[in-house]
């Protein structure tokens, strides 16, 4: 494939030309969905078609895939006063670029300051959805989506943020919030200590004390600033409410994020400071069909209901077994959806009983695959690991804008290996 035919001076045909042999999914997207399909909605960003000057502004559609690049080439540096600087060198110097997001060499290159307002526009105007919308729309209408009967995978991780949430602690406060740890753990030393005396200590109880001593040291803070701030960001409500409201927390003068939380990761089993990102998949295709960002702390068994309102049509629902309990089990009896959510392997069982189950839930692992590869392209390929935005709203809208990204580029891809 080849980039859609845009302008025809000597020095594009020149690129054109140098472009024929590179082979990069790039070239693909345009073949998968038609970007000119997104413009009714990137129109309504509310930026003018001239600036003062009376120059023309950058085509939307050019710009919202100038946002792309960023995502599948990490142009997007830490928060700084230039935060998109990166991506302006990028454009002058890279044919491949700038072929794809349609300029010729003749052109004037979009600035730092027009891609961060482009992408404050779309925040502004809560785009970023109707965008995720209306590009899987697209690939639904050519069958690259499951329509009806839809075998739905979802999971969840952490992105870290390098943000603090609370800045010139005085000694005072950081020995208060010391005693407070002191006095939330002290029953837990007793506990610990009338194990160890016994005749018999377990090992089990012990390490289990343990754990609950460093969660407690870990999500205190969690509890300190949802007092300080008055909400509860363990209960999903909270995130949801804040998205909708879009309460965005960013600052521009301190930078400095309040709505960090910790959250921990049970496969890992690590704490890590930031949000979390939730993703249900397509059974069929492996696309991402909808996607959510809460606060870090909040459990992964709370987006189930809000999956199953939000996606059409589904009739299966795969998860591993942080998503196994008994409230699950009844919601999606009484939706009437098949459970492939992974059983828990349980303490009573013989190791004959263990055995079995492993083996009975082999196939639910390999089909559950599919959602853990995105989020290897999303962690991976993009770099994504990390946030580099402030607040539960910017980050909702990175990981929307993210979502999209991975969604076409794994498309791309696979025309790519098909033609090959």
């Amino acid at each position: 494939m080849a980039f859609k035919d845009t302008n025809n001076t000597f020095s594009d045909i020149a690129v054109t030309s140098r472009l024929e042999k590179v082979n990069s999914f790039l070239k693909e997207l345009d073949s998968i969905i038609d970007f000119d399909k997104l413009r009714p909605v990137l129109n309504r960003n509310g930026i003018a078609k001239s600036n003062v000057a009376g120059a023309p502004a950058y085509d939307n559609v050019l710009m919202f895939r100038v946002l792309l690049l960023q995502k599948y080439y990490n142009l997007l540096p830490p928060i700084t006063l230039k935060n998109d600087q990166a991506t302006q060198d990028a454009l002058y110097v890279n044919l491949l670029f700038i072929r794809f997001v349609g300029l010729s060499l003749e052109d004037s290159v979009p600035d730092e300051s027009t891609i961060c307002r482009f992408r404050n526009s779309l925040l502004k105007n809560r785009l970023y959805d109707k965008l995720f919308n209306s590009v899987n729309k697209q690939l639904e209408s050519k069958n690259l989506i499951a329509k009806k009967g839809k075998s739905v995978l979802i999971d969840a991780t952490l992105i870290r943020s390098d943000n603090t949430q609370i800045k010139n602690k005085t000694k005072e406060v950081y020995k208060e919030d010391k005693k407070g740890i002191q006095t939330i753990n002290a029953e837990l030393n007793i506990k610990l200590e009338v194990e160890l005396q016994s005749k018999k200590p377990s090992k089990k109880k012990i390490q289990r004390i343990l754990n609950t001593k460093a969660h407690n040291s870990k999500t205190y803070k969690n509890a300190q600033l949802d007092t300080l701030q008055g909400i509860d960001t363990k209960d999903i409500k909270t995130s949801q409410i804040i998205i909708k409201n879009e309460e965005d927390s960013y600052n521009h003068q301190d930078k400095i994020d309040s709505e960090v939380r910790i959250g921990f990761h049970a496969s890992k089993k690590q704490y890590t400071q930031g949000y979390k990102v939730h993703i249900a998949v397509d059974e069929q295709s492996g696309i991402i069909i909808s996607q959510q960002t809460t606060f870090a702390n909040t459990h992964d068994i709370d987006t189930v209901k809000t999956f199953v309102k939000d996606i059409d049509g589904m009739k299966a629902l795969y998860a591993d077994k942080a998503y196994n309990s008994k409230d699950i089990d009844t919601f999606l009896e009484s939706e009437n959806i098949e459970n492939m959510v992974c059983l828990k392997e349980k303490q009573t069982l013989s190791q004959e009983q263990i055995k079995q189950q492993r083996k009975d839930e082999k196939p639910k692992h390999k089909i559950r695959a599919k959602v853990e590869h995105r989020f290897a392209d999303i962690k991976t390929q993009m770099k994504g690991s990390t946030t580099k935005f402030i607040g539960l709203v910017r980050n909702n809208m990175n990981f929307t804008l993210t979502c999209i990204a991975t969604n076409l580029r794994l498309l791309g891809q696979r025309q790519i290996r098909q033609r090959l």
